[in-house]
């Protein structure tokens, strides 16, 4: 009877770990079961097959993915007691292509779920956010200098329409920008999407929610 056995290449960045994998399962006859974003930009890959054959494949995805971004771990575990679909959430064909995880439960609760284009939106606009929450963070006078912004044709600023939040949503003026972008996305009918989401600041954002939800 053949052993198996359960490999993991743990790399930075989402290049170096497609390279990692591409790598792993072109040098031996192996299975990649899952993928997770760990953290901070750390991506780990698990593969599972034949004893030598993890071994080889392990070797050759990190060699290679170490080429291009750094590779914190790589490790192999022969013959593991567990199943390793107990361990670790498998991935079968037939739930589609691989789509990067952002390491959050799914709807069941199992493991990473995939990534929607607007979470990976908001991924890309923390950066670009900084401004705007510095701006925000220097203090009530320096944000009330600032002139209000206009809200398309609606003839209200956005000072306006935060003073006069109707019942049921005067809990957003104590949310925190982030919080507020995240609950953007979520709001159906929102004028505002992406990127343009990402670069609001807190009074664009509530006012924005409180159009949508009037609407």
């Amino acid at each position: 009877m053949n052993q198996k056995a359960l490999g993991m290449i743990e790399t930075y960045g989402l290049v170096a770990a497609i390279e990692a994998a591409d790598v792993a399962l072109k040098t031996a006859a192996v299975e990649l079961i899952n993928y997770e974003i760990v953290k901070s930009g750390r991506i780990m890959i698990a593969i599972y097959g034949e004893v030598a054959a993890v071994q080889a494949s392990v070797t050759a995805g990190a060699a290679a993915a170490a080429k291009i971004n750094t590779v914190f771990s790589a490790h192999v575990i022969p013959r593991p007691l567990a199943d390793p679909r107990l361990l670790i959430k498998h991935r079968d064909s037939e739930e589609g292509p691989l789509n990067p995880g952002d390491g959050s439960p799914d709807s069941g609760g199992n493991g990473p779920g995939p990534v929607s284009p607007e979470e990976y939106t908001e991924k890309e606009g923390i950066n670009e956010g900084i401004n705007n929450e510095a701006l925000e963070e220097e203090g009530p006078g320096n944000i009330q200098s600032r002139a209000p912004e206009n809200l398309g044709n609606s003839g209200m600023t956005v000072s306006d329409e935060q003073a006069q939040l109707p019942p049921g949503l005067e809990h957003l003026k104590s949310m925190s920008v982030e919080e507020l972008r995240r609950l953007a996305r979520r709001t159906e009918g929102i004028a505002i999407k992406g990127r343009q989401i990402s670069r609001a600041n807190k009074e664009k954002l509530i006012a924005e929610i409180v159009r949508a939800k009037k609407n």
